[in-house]
C-alpha cells in the first residue's frame, strides 16, 4: 500500500465511524424518507428493531437529507449501485420539495 492508499483507508474508516450508521441503515433511511416518513418516526422505528444501534436522531436527520457518503467497501457493487441510485432520488426529493 502507498501513503495515498492509506491515508483513503484511515479516512474511510474515520468517516464511517463519525456517521454513527451503518451501510444498509444509511440505505433504510433514504427508502423511508422517499417513501414520505418523517425523521423521528424513521429513528423510533430502527430503535425498536434494533435496540443495540448505535444511531441518533440527529444523525438520521443528517442522512435523510442524502448528506452521507457510503464507500464502496462497505457494499456489494450492487447494493452500492442502488443506494447511488437512492441517494439521487434524495438529493431530487428535496430539491422539488423547496420548490
Amino acid at each position: 500500500m502507498n501513503l495515498r492508499e492509506i491515508k483513503q483507508a484511515r479516512r474511510e474508516l474515520k468517516r464511517t465511524k463519525k456517521r454513527r450508521a451503518t451501510a444498509e441503515e444509511v440505505i433504510y433511511i433514504f427508502e423511508k424518507i422517499l417513501e414520505g416518513w418523517k425523521t423521528i418516526r424513521i429513528y423510533n422505528t430502527m430503535i425498536q428493531q434494533h435496540p443495540t444501534s448505535n444511531i441518533e436522531k440527529k444523525k438520521v436527520e443528517t442522512i435523510s437529507t442524502g448528506n452521507s457518503k457510503v464507500y464502496e467497501t462497505e457494499l456489494t457493487p450492487q447494493q452500492y449501485h442502488y443506494y447511488q441510485e437512492l441517494r439521487k432520488k434524495v438529493y431530487t426529493y428535496h430539491r422539488e420539495k423547496k420548490e
